[in-house]
Parts: C-alpha cells; sequence; structure tokens
C-alpha cells in the first residue's frame, strides 16, 4: 500500500481549519520541517494559534515549506500568516485523532562485529542519517535496530549521547518481514506493503567486497526483496540512508521504483554504471589502421536525458575506456566493410568527416 506523509494528514487538517499560511515562532530545524512540524502537531509538542490567543500581531515571514496549499512560513519575510505555530502548547486545532500508521524500517546490525573499525564508523554515521530520513517520510517511532550485540550496543551509545534516540528489537514481533536484498528473488513492491510490514536494512558497509552476498543470511526464512532499476541492481547506492530514502519516496508518492531509484542515483554510481555501459556498447572503427571507439549519438541523449549525465560523467567513462566519440548514423556511409578481431566487430572506415561527430571525450 502507499502513505501519506504527517504533514500531508496534518496539512489537510489545516485547510479543513480555515488556515493557510501558520507561521512558526521558533527557528526550525534541518531535515523536512513541515514533517517534522506535523508530528509534532500531532503529538501535542506544537500548537496552532490565531493572533487572537497570542494577543500580539503576527510578523511577516517566508516560505519555508509547502504542502497541499498550506504555505508554512518562518523567520522574516513578506508574507502575512494566519495563525502561528507555538511550542509546548495545544493549541485551537485538534489533531490527536491522527493516526501515525506505518511501517517500521530497520537497521539490521548482524554483521557489526566483522566490519573493520572504518566500517563501523561509516556505518554510525549512516544510521544516524538514516533515522533522519525516516524522520523526514514518516515518524521517529518508525526507525528501530535489529541484531544487536553488546559491543555494537556500547557502541552506538557513545555515538547517540545522552541517549540512544530509537527503538532496538531484540526480537521483532512483527508477522511480515521483508529484506531488502540485491540478490532476492523478487523486486521490492508497495503491494506487499502494511503498517504491520518490518522492512530491514542490512548494516553492511563493505569497503573490500568481502561480505558480498551476505544478507541472504538476515532472517533467512523471510521474504528477501530488491531494489532494482528495471531490474538491473547497477544503479542502487549501497549506501544504507540513499536505500531507505528509495524506500520512503516510493512508498509515499505516485511513482515506479524504478522512477524513486533514478532520483536518488548517487554520482559514484552513475560512474561505475556508465563504466560498464560503455565497454558493452562500443562500437569499433578502424581508420587507416587506427582504431576509434563510438556510441551512437541515439543511445548517448538517451544516457544524457535518462540519468541526467553531463560531460564530467562522460570524460570520467572515456578515461575508463581510453576514450571515445559520439557518432550519427551517417557514419555508416562511409564503411567500407568490416572484419572480426579478438572476437570483436570491426567497420573499416573510408574517411571520417566532421559531420559524422558530435562529440569527442579523450
Amino acid at each position: 500500500m502507499r502513505f501519506k506523509k504527517p504533514k500531508e494528514l496534518v496539512a489537510t487538517r489545516l485547510k479543513e481549519a480555515g488556515f493557510r499560511r501558520p507561521k512558526l515562532l521558533f527557528h526550525p530545524k534541518r531535515g523536512d520541517i513541515f514533517n517534522r512540524i506535523a508530528y509534532g502537531l500531532v503529538k501535542g509538542k506544537f500548537g496552532i494559534f490565531t493572533e487572537k490567543e497570542i494577543g500580539e500581531e503576527l510578523l511577516p515571514g517566508c516560505k519555508v515549506d509547502e504542502c497541499y496549499e498550506i504555505k508554512l512560513l518562518a523567520f522574516m519575510g513578506d508574507e502575512k500568516p494566519d495563525s502561528a505555530i507555538v511550542r509546548g502548547r495545544k493549541g485551537i486545532v485538534n489533531f490527536s485523532d491522527i493516526d501515525f500508521e506505518y511501517p517500521l524500517i530497520a537497521v539490521d546490525l548482524s554483521f557489526y562485529n566483522k566490519l573493520l573499525p572504518r566500517e563501523k564508523k561509516s556505518l554510525l554515521n549512516q544510521i544516524e542519517i538514516t533515522y533522519g530520513v525516516v524522520k523526514d517520510f514518516f515518524t521517529p517511532e518508525n526507525f528501530v535496530l535489529t541484531s544487536v550485540s553488546n559491543e555494537a550496543r556500547k557502541e552506538l551509545e557513545k555515538f547517540f549521547t545522552p541517549y540512544i534516540p530509537f527503538s532496538i528489537l531484540d526480537k521483532p514481533e512483527q508477522k511480515e518481514i521483508i529484506v531488502l536484498d540485491p540478490y532476492g528473488n523478487k523486486d521490492f513492491t508497495h503491494e506487499e506493503i502494511t503498517p504491520q510490514t518490518l522492512i530491514v536494512v542490512g548494516g553492511i558497509v563493505d569497503s573490500g567486497e568481502r561480505m558480498i552476498g551476505s544478507t541472504k543470511e538476515i532472517f533467512p526464512n523471510v521474504k528477501h526483496r530488491k531494489i532494482s532499476y528495471k531490474g538491473s541492481i547497477e544503479l542502487v547506492p549501497d549506501r544504507i540512508n540513499d536505500i531507505v530514502k528509495i524506500v520512503c519516496q516510493y512508498l509515499t508518492e505516485d511513482i515506479s521504483l524504478s522512477e524513486a531509484v533514478r532520483q536518488n542515483i548517487t554520482r559514484t554510481a552513475k560512474l561505475k554504471w556508465l563504466r560498464k555501459e560503455l565497454e558493452k556498447n562500443l562500437v569499433r572503427f578502424s581508420l587507416k589502421g587506427k582504431i576509434l571507439r563510438g556510441i551512437p549519438e541515439k543511445l548517448y541523449k538517451q544516457w544524457k536525458e535518462e540519468f541526467e549525465l553531463t560531460d564530467f560523467h562522460f570524460k570520467k567513462g572515456a578515461k575508463h575506456i581510453g576514450g571515445f566519440f559520439v557518432f550519427k548514423n551517417t557514419i555508416f556511409e562511409k564503411v567500407e566493410g568490416k572484419i572480426l578481431k579478438r572476437k570483436k566487430e570491426i567497420f573499416l572506415l573510408e574517411e571520417l568527416k566532421n559531420e559524422d561527430v558530435v562529440k569527442v571525450y579523450s
């Protein structure tokens, strides 16, 4: 199933109450401001008030976020607020009947003791960022850790001071558990997700690729599903926080899993994918005894548009394969034959004109 974010539920209630431009009377923190404020409104940490209840004029503010035509204002600006959000008071709009029903997102630490010191440090940083990602889409209560050893718990207590802000599940009680596994036999789908689902991401930071395939050992008797882009895992980032963002975005927006992946492809993943695609799709030409490597213009444009690739990416990819050029189909009008060398097809060019070449990357 799909889920509405806390800010979408709260924005609907604000619209019903006749408020369109609430202003924060305090400085917002980082992250998805509206979503985190929405959570606080429902939990009674913040309240909505008008100038009448506050007893003073509300100064204009600037828009810091918007949801369902509700503009969230803060700081100084030129938009006149119609209400204020105040800390520590419940306010005149009742949000207490709004239920937050979302799946749990877990990072599993089964392999923590096998990680190198620098990998453990990276994992703790990724856990912290992932916790923020979950708060940006769901609520703080929807992030947990599983399979935490005594060593891992001690390191967590040192890292998160003065206390660990999320729950640790010794034995998950959820009947429906899905492990995100790059080698899962099926793609992850929202159709299998309910508020009672526990979605598990492996806490594996593998700088040396020595733990490939280890995810299959995490809750081995439950469903293992993969995140992919049109069936391929090449473009899926390996950082935990990036994976969780893809999952949360997919579960809260009307988009496909592939589109969620596409919108969150990292620069590293793009370069890794591009190097492989260049090697796979190179067309080889021979001109006066010199081998030229090329990519069809149509494929080049498709990659640029689909993955927002720039000259930066293509220059990096070119270094990996010794350079290439982008050619128009008219180049084949100059082909006078072809040969097979080391099982690779090579087209023999009679000549090469400038109008046949779109771009050269060396």
